[in-house]
């Protein structure tokens, strides 16, 4: 049963838990296949931090480090007790919102899918401490600094795998993009022999 705590420090877990929930549930599901799972991960965060309120931070930000710390914990656990090993470039596809674009128009909706194709497939090419790096910047909202602390590495290291990482996804969309218009252009019919015979339409008696 949960402990009886002070009226201020319950509000205080209230108000955490109200600020950070969400985003840990999102943090949960990028990371696995289930959402029955994400929903369950979440729920052990949550028990924790009835279970330890009085060690909470006192400030918004390190209350949020200190959730997604043991998020981060959480997750270990559950990947060590998983029979097979959690794809994350499902993970991403599942839980990457549409892009809201203008121009809805069909084209432009399938441009923005087959380029947030090819990030998902660049991030998932991507060792697995770059890949988890580059997820909690781009995907979860953490700067590089905060990243760092949660990935236990120092921030200079962090700096540097981001930069090398970054360059990566670059030359990996590079060579995406030139190997799709390599494909689209040997797929394009021949004009020219098309051409020639419009030129020279057969007679009519």
């Amino acid at each position: 049963m949960r402990r009886t705590l002070a009226p201020e420090l319950r509000d205080w877990v209230e108000l955490v838990v109200a600020d950070n929930a969400d985003d840990l549930l999102r943090y949960f599901r990028r990371r696995v296949d289930q959402p029955e799972d994400a929903a369950d991960l979440l729920g052990r965060v949550l028990l924790t931090l009835w279970e330890k309120a009085s060690r909470i931070p006192m400030s918004d930000e390190e209350a949020r480090m200190w959730c997604f710390g043991i998020a981060r914990n959480v997750i270990r656990e559950h990947y060590r007790g998983a029979t097979k090993r959690i794809s994350l470039a499902n993970a991403l596809r599942d839980q990457l919102t549409e892009p809201k674009y203008p121009d809805n128009s069909a084209d432009t909706t399938a441009d923005a899918r087959l380029q947030a194709q090819a990030v998902r497939k660049a991030v998932a090419h991507l060792d697995e401490r770059s890949r988890e790096l580059v997820t909690l910047v781009h995907w979860d909202g953490f700067n590089i600094a905060q990243a760092a602390r949660l990935l236990a590495i120092n921030e200079s290291t962090a700096r540097t795998r981001y930069g090398r990482a970054l360059q990566r996804l670059r030359r990996d969309l590079d060579d995406q993009s030139s190997s799709e218009e390599i494909a689209q252009a040997r797929a394009r019919p021949d004009m020219t022999h098309a051409s020639r015979h419009e030129t020279h339409p057969a007679r009519t008696a």
